[in-house]
């Protein structure tokens, strides 16, 4: 008999593109929904974020962390939802001028709490203290600059924006 005629040979099996296929299909059904909570959380944060934006720190503050916490599948445990923090860090004290200045560049109203330099700790009690703080309400969000102290004689300050919610409140 001749085979040449009509009949063709055997199609060679490929398993390995089965294989190939299955694994695509695996890795799409993971990464669907780590793409969707990245996609919700960049989302529910960006106005949050483009608002801490307009507080530029000033030369010399080195930043020193930062929390970002929102979007649609957030889940408020131990920091509330719609809510963040930056924070810096700076040997040259800023003061009272410089902390009015970055609040009204960011549209706050200015008024700045403290003179930055002054601990209200009393005389024999040490520790971290708040020297000077600015807060107003930006578009629906509490804003505050802060600007911590360690102790009476240290040089180093801490500064921070935070932000939070008014539905927060």
């Amino acid at each position: 008999m001749d085979n040449s005629t009509g009949s063709q040979p055997p199609r060679r099996r490929r398993p390995w593109r089965r294989v190939f296929k299955g694994v695509l299909i695996a890795l799409a059904v993971i990464a669907a929904p780590l793409l969707l909570f990245q996609a919700s959380y960049v989302m529910g944060t960006a106005r949050m974020v483009s608002l801490a934006d307009r507080l530029h720190p000033l030369a010399g503050w080195k930043p020193d962390g930062e929390n970002v916490s929102g979007g649609f599948f957030c889940v408020p445990v131990a920091v509330p939802c719609d809510s963040m923090w930056r924070q810096y860090r700076t040997q040259q004290p800023p003061t009272p001028t410089n902390i009015r200045q970055l609040t009204v560049a960011a549209g706050l109203d200015g008024k700045v709490d403290g003179d930055c330099e002054t601990s209200p700790l009393p005389p024999n009690v040490t520790g971290m203290y708040m020297a000077c703080s600015a807060a107003g309400v930006l578009d629906g969000y509490d804003v505050e600059v802060r600007v911590l102290k360690l102790a009476r004689d240290d040089p180093e300050r801490i500064i921070q924006f935070r932000l939070s919610s008014v539905k927060n409140r």
